[in-house]
């Protein structure tokens, strides 16, 4: 008896993500789930798909993403990356909880049931990120426990308060066992760490990362079982120095990351795909760059019937034509190819901004014959480098130049007051940028030379409730963030546009070859080596403590 299914794919080249190969052969779809793999004269379709020769691959996987670094709410990136192949994401929410707790949550699950792409989320593990800032929200254990019933919850996101897991605090293991508890798994967020920390990690239950900066880093990750997300977004350009480490032998302990991309180098290069294409450009094999960005993210992430092209298995897939420069051609998301379909964006009760700052907060005083702590930007890292550099002085006072700037952060939510320091990178000539995208906690972030456009720079993101901002000479060129002051209620292009004007108008005070606005986000992030800012102050991350810009001892070298 024959039976009909929906989708007959034949005349195709199709992985084989389990003997890394590509065989010809065809595929039998039935609703989104695909019957068979392989020729059958039991079977008919509905619709037949004829390959062309062509190959397919499973859809591609983002192993670990904050959708908020795109500055686009789900249902607009789920427009962005689709048509790069992407087809499933597992997204940390980690900056909206920051930002609005529960309902910060609760609007991007919703949020995203508006686009087929695949979301799965996990819940934050850390807000506020350390207690070296103050965020928007507290979320303790048994506030994130009720979202495990949800399908779309898929665990604990990144661990990276690992002071925490070490000294086993009781809220933080309570918040990996109930991840356990209910089936799901623990990211973790390793930044720094040494092999015996990252050994702690383990035996708790975290089983992943992305924090690995090279492959020496990444192998002793791999070593201590991890599951390694190799990440390549917008500021961590870290892939090429990680390729080294995969090997035929060890690749299923490897899959891709974008972490923090912006929408416009999405645009631009690509999500997944990029990286893959990066993987091909070194030596990697395509049956294992393509494993990797499907099945093996898939593996780390416990997701069953992913990721491959064969019987029992969703039907996601991308056609494309060459080994050599992938580019996606067609995509399959649960056995519907892919159109892009009208819908607006859901808004979000807007978080209003409530902060001051005035010319008095921006003096910092310093000693004549005193070197300084300086936050040195390392380009295409969210690490600094801690440097201690004789600084300019004037009158007692820091005065910047195009080598040193001021940077200050301002907490947003209840004005409980800022911290002001010193950063050397951004090379501006002239002006300040500004952003309420400050990662984690989100609160005024503000790096500048002059302090008149510094103090402009804060109205205008009070005034438009949020976003970004660059001033240069008293005129200022902003970009609304109305989501939490971290997404845009635009759609993608609209957005991108917005994003591009402003990176026009920092060129015109500096030629920095980094993105400077999520170089910014960073800045303010203590869990993050070595030398930071939060709205408490300056924050040694070697000592995990808060240190004054000078002081009369022993200074690091």
């Amino acid at each position: 008896m024959t039976q009909i299914v929906t989708w007959h794919i034949r005349n195709a080249k199709i992985l084989d993500v389990f003997n890394l190969k590509f065989d010809d052969t065809e595929l039998w779809i039935d609703n989104n789930i695909i019957v068979y793999r392989g020729p059958r004269d039991d079977l008919a379709a509905t619709h037949t798909f004829d390959a062309g020769g062509r190959y397919i691959v499973p859809g591609l996987i983002d192993a670990h993403l904050h959708i908020e670094s795109s500055l686009l709410a789900p249902s607009e990136f789920g427009k962005l990356v689709l048509p790069h192949g992407v087809t499933r994401i597992i997204a940390d929410p980690h900056e909206i909880a920051s930002v609005a707790g529960i309902s910060g949550i609760q609007y991007m699950l919703e949020e995203a049931r508006q686009t087929p792409l695949h979301i799965h989320y996990m819940l934050p593990s850390s807000v506020p990120a350390t207690p070296f800032e103050h965020a928007g929200a507290a979320l303790h254990a048994e506030a994130l426990k009720p979202f495990y019933s949800i399908p779309e919850v898929n665990g604990l996101a990144e661990v990276m308060d690992y002071p925490a897991v070490a000294n086993g605090d009781p809220d933080m293991l309570e918040k990996i066992n109930d991840a356990l508890a209910a089936g799901k798994h623990v990211d973790g967020h390793g930044a720094g760490l040494t092999r015996a920390q990252l050994s702690t990690y383990r035996q708790v239950g975290i089983d992943t990362d992305h924090e690995s900066e090279n492959a020496a880093q990444a192998l002793e990750r791999v070593d201590a079982g991890f599951s390694v997300f190799v990440r390549e977004g917008t500021v961590e350009r870290d892939e090429e120095a990680i390729l080294p480490a995969i090997t035929t032998a060890n690749h299923a302990h490897f899959s891709f990351a974008t972490d923090d991309k912006t929408a416009s180098d999405i645009q631009h290069e690509g999500s997944i795909d990029f990286s893959i294409n990066l993987a091909l450009q070194n030596g990697i094999a395509p049956e294992i760059a393509f494993t990797m960005a499907s099945y093996n993210a898939a593996k780390a992430h416990n997701l069953k019937n992913v990721g491959a092209l064969t019987d029992g298995f969703v039907a996601d897939l991308v056609v494309f034509d060459s080994l050599t420069q992938f580019k996606a051609q067609e995509i399959m998301v649960e056995g519907h190819w892919y159109e892009n379909k009208f819908s607006t964006v859901t808004p979000l009760a807007n978080q209003s901004l409530n902060f001051t700052l005035s010319a008095s907060d921006l003096i910092l005083p310093l000693a004549d014959d005193m070197p300084a702590h300086v936050i040195n930007i390392m380009p295409h890292h969210i690490t600094t480098q801690h440097t201690v550099e004789n600084v300019p002085v004037v009158n007692h006072h820091f005065e910047a130049n195009t080598t040193f700037a001021k940077v200050v952060v301002a907490e947003r939510y209840h004005d409980l007051g800022h911290g002001l320091g010193i950063i050397k990178g951004f090379n501006m000539k002239a002006g300040a940028i500004g952003s309420t995208v400050a990662h984690d906690s989100h609160n005024v972030i503000i790096a500048g030379v002059d302090d008149k456009d510094m103090l402009l720079a804060a109205e205008t993101l009070k005034k438009i409730g949020g976003g970004q901002v660059v001033v240069i000479d008293g005129q200022g060129t902003a970009m609304p963030l109305p989501i939490g002051g971290l997404m845009s209620d635009q759609d993608y292009q609209t957005t991108i546009d917005q994003n591009r004007a402003l990176d026009k108008a920092f060129s015109k005070i500096s030629d920095v070859p980094f993105d400077p606005f999520l170089t910014l986000s960073f800045m303010a992030l203590p869990v993050i080596p070595s030398l930071k800012i939060t709205d408490q102050g300056l924050f040694d991350f070697d000592k995990f403590s808060f240190i004054d810009i000078q002081d009369a001892g022993e200074f690091k070298s």
